[in-house]
């Protein structure tokens, strides 16, 4: 077995929080901290500060989640053994952050595609409303967004300062004085200092089974060592920031000017940090290919792979396309590998296998930058009064429903990764999974609440501080919805999913009893729960006649 690298042999971090004060009657206290003046006498209360950092891609095949049931780490690794060592190396710094969080287990995007959902967290604006579907443009140009508040804005007009590097919005770069259309991180706008900074991990040798006409679908190890990586380098520096106050980028590409960033002394900040991996392509510096050899993925074999087949015989005419039996990653992936020769065992087994190490590779990788941001802020004086705010942007499909990417509104490509840690309140820092359902568009109005700042009258969403500060308070919503491409919805609500696709077909699966997914319960229209799912659908939308 793998042995894990050095670099990610952090052990677990001593978490260390303020004292809180004991009530009768158990009520949840917040600890308040205030400014001094020179006399001492103290004024307004400090508001607490953000660490806002966003993955891409990031699926909930992770340690800490990976026994909820559906989860595709268990049909990838049926021993329970092997899967438990994978869980205790995939992801260790997550499971810390987790360890000492409120984790949300079920957790959707408004859409699974990287620019749509964003932009909906990022403007309380949800896809459908807004017709912002695609990212092929920047989100000022579309009449319903030029204007909009974004929340790091709101933030900064609310006194704080705001700064960030990495993929935020759709891409992490931004400009100040050329065309709206190439400040892509809205940096005129939303920030104080924005820092344009590489990211990601730049290729190596591909592998085998990477198509070479497949585009982003590109895996294999980099030749690069972790702390050479752009990730790396961007966590690196948002982790010096907090630990010392200040830092400067030092990175060697022309197109990128050297910056520096100071955090203000008697200012609140928001400081954002994107990573892109696991983002396709699917490279990471190859240590971290080590750690999941494809022979124990002994889960994935033809049987397993017939069975994804036949489950596509239930799909509706409107998600036929979503799949990628017809054409797409999925199909491009079996067909190179199909043209490969000399293999001992199955080829589109084979690649399938390949593929799915690269993207726990890229997830490993990632966990290790998102360590660095950890030590960063336990080593920072601002420990005590800083929010994490952890978030993958949307879900990715590995492989069910014949389907590798997101673009999709199963379950997998919707079902994201929020973390949320409140170091002012001892019970927001339990680490009890909060199972209720809630929506990345819930993000903006708890920071609005967190921060003690109004809500703009525009942003949709509920305020989780409740789910936050205990696991046990009452679900917020009865269904969340997620949209992709016009006409394209689903909701989920605590036992169910329901999809509806634009030529009106439709998909409904019980999730507590069939979490893969596997009966389209749309099959049978005279049930009541489909008639209740149809009507939250219609109200999700804002549609007044829900009959």
């Amino acid at each position: 077995m793998a042995q894990t690298p050095n670099h990610l042999s952090n052990g677990l971090m001593t978490m260390r929080f303020i004292a809180l004060a004991t009530l009768a009657f158990g009520l949840v206290v917040v600890t308040t901290c205030y400014a001094q003046d020179e006399s001492g006498v103290k004024s307004q209360p400090v508001q607490p500060n953000f660490l806002f950092i966003a993955i891409d891609d990031l699926n909930s095949l992770l340690g800490f989640s990976a026994i909820e049931p559906g989860n595709f780490l268990q049909t990838i690794y049926p021993d329970p053994k092997i899967l438990e060592g994978v869980r205790r190396r995939l992801t260790p710094n997550l499971d810390r952050l987790a360890a000492t969080s409120a984790p949300f287990l079920r957790a959707y995007c408004p859409s699974p595609l990287c620019g749509p959902s964003r932009t909906s967290l990022l403007t309380g604006t949800r896809p459908h409303e807004s017709g912002y579907y695609n990212h092929d443009r920047h989100f000022r140009t579309y009449e319903s967004l030029q204007d909009t508040i974004t929340l790091p804005q709101h933030l900064k007009a609310n006194g704080y300062f705001t700064t960030g590097l990495g993929k935020i919005f759709h891409t992490g770069s931004g400009t100040v004085d050329g065309p709206i259309e190439e400040d892509w991180s809205d940096s005129r706008n939303s920030w104080n200092q924005w820092v344009n900074h590489p990211i990601g991990c730049n290729g190596g040798k591909p592998s085998r089974y990477s198509p070479t006409d497949g585009g982003l679908l590109q895996f294999g190890p980099s030749q690069l060592e972790l702390q050479d990586t752009g990730d790396y380098l961007a966590a690196d520096f948002a982790a010096t920031l907090l630990e010392h106050g200040t830092a400067s980028t030092n990175v060697s590409i022309r197109s990128i000017i050297a910056q520096t960033v100071t955090l203000p002394r008697n200012q609140p900040f928001f400081l954002a940090c994107g990573l892109f991996r696991p983002h396709l392509p699917f490279y990471a510096p190859k240590d971290y290919f080590e750690l999941f050899p494809t022979s124990q993925m002994t889960g994935l074999n033809r049987q397993s792979l017939d069975a994804i087949i036949a489950d596509l015989d239930d799909l509706p005419t409107g998600a036929e396309r979503f799949s990628d039996f017809g054409n797409g990653k999925m199909r491009d992936l079996m067909k190179h590998a199909n043209q490969s020769k000399g293999f001992d065992i199955d080829p589109e087994v084979a690649a399938w296998r390949e593929l799915v190490q690269a993207y726990l590779a890229c997830v490993s990788f990632a966990d290790s930058c998102i360590g660095r941001l950890l030590d960063g802020l336990e080593h920072s004086p601002h420990r005590d009064n800083t929010i994490v705010l952890l978030w993958s942007d949307h879900g990715f499909h590995l492989g069910s429903k014949f389907h590798i990417a997101k673009q999709a509104l199963w379950e997998e490509a919707n079902r994201t990764v929020m973390i949320i840690r409140d170091p002012r309140v001892e019970t927001a820092c339990d680490g009890i999974p909060r199972r209720q359902i809630v929506s990345l568009s819930d993000l903006y109005p708890t920071v609005c609440s967190l921060a003690n700042v109004s809500r703009p009258s525009h942003v949709h969403g509920s305020d989780l501080s409740s789910l936050i500060h205990s696991a046990d308070a009452v679900e917020v919503h009865d269904s969340v919805l997620m949209t992709y491409q016009p006409d394209n919805h689903a909701i989920r609500t605590p036992t169910h999913r329901f999809m509806q696709y634009a030529d009106k077909t439709t998909e409904m699966y019980d999730m507590q009893n069939d979490p893969g997914e596997l009966e389209n319960l749309a099959l049978k229209t005279d049930t009541n729960e489909y008639r209740q799912l149809h009507k939250l659908l219609r109200i999700q939308m804002g549609e007044h006649d829900t009959k």
